[in-house]
């Protein structure tokens, strides 16, 4: 069995995205404890997978099924933390027989060097590593956790054939600009060209921070930008291209 418990489909790349129950960190202001669906989808399908009481996850057989029905390029593993599954080799190497690409979003905690190895065996295309933080204080203060493996395991996976990528989140009055800039220099130190995003944060109901402005995450990029080649920013006013889908679990009448 999986921690696969939701799945959906981005029309306008042809991509599903895959959920994984359960995290090794506790964020303050992680999203999954407000929603545990895609926040992409209308909200007529939130309202109704949210009155959902019994997760059901899937086993890779039904997993594999339903992307085959499907015929998508691209899937993107990530929301909970997807390395917390012992499925997560299987799942790359199953996708990848379908001509289907693999993209994994992570924190990083645990991608040691045997499970580098692990998902370059299975054929992982692309990995986002979410850098919460570079302030070790800071970082156990949001997620509980250190993060010393989490910098350590982002210089091993420069060293592997997985693309790597990283993300960060603006958070006005916890990760601002300054530590934004020492996260962008940590990247740098390793290679100047991997590709970073800054996404600005989106409040949950008991977080104690602000939306960070389109002004803000703006500023942020062109601070990043003083050290790295390839800097993206996202926040609340961007909004998705196309069609947002649900997959699974599947609804009555739909």
């Amino acid at each position: 069995m999986t921690n696969i418990y939701h799945i959906t489909h981005h029309v306008h790349d042809n991509s599903i995205y895959v959920f994984f129950q359960g995290c090794n960190f506790q964020c303050k202001g992680c999203i999954l404890k407000q929603l545990i669906w895609d926040c992409h989808l209308k909200d007529d399908i939130q309202r109704e997978l949210q009155a959902i009481n019994d997760l059901r996850k899937l086993s890779l057989d039904e997993f594999k099924i339903i992307v085959k029905g499907l015929n998508v390029k691209r899937a993107v593993l990530g929301e909970g933390e997807p390395t917390l599954d012992k499925e997560l080799p299987n799942i790359i190497s199953m996708l990848n027989a379908l001509n289907v690409k693999t993209h994994l979003l992570t924190n990083g905690y645990i991608l040691d060097k045997k499970f580098i190895e692990k998902l370059e065996k299975a054929g992982l295309s692309s990995t986002y590593v979410s850098i919460k933080a570079y302030d070790n204080d800071t970082h156990r203060f949001y997620t509980g956790q250190t993060n010393e493996p989490v910098l350590d395991n982002f210089k091993l996976l420069s060293k592997s054939r997985i693309e790597l990528m990283a993300e960060s989140v603006l958070i006005p009055g916890l990760i601002e600009q300054d530590e934004i800039e020492r996260i962008a220099r940590f990247i740098a130190s390793i290679d100047s060209s991997i590709p970073y995003r800054i996404d600005g944060f989106i409040p949950i109901h008991d977080a104690s921070w602000k939306v960070s402005s389109q002004e803000d995450v703006i500023k942020a990029s062109k601070t990043a930008k003083k050290h790295l080649k390839n800097v993206r920013y996202m926040h609340s006013k961007i909004k998705v291209k196309g069609d947002v889908i649900n997959i699974y679990p599947k609804m009555k009448g739909r």
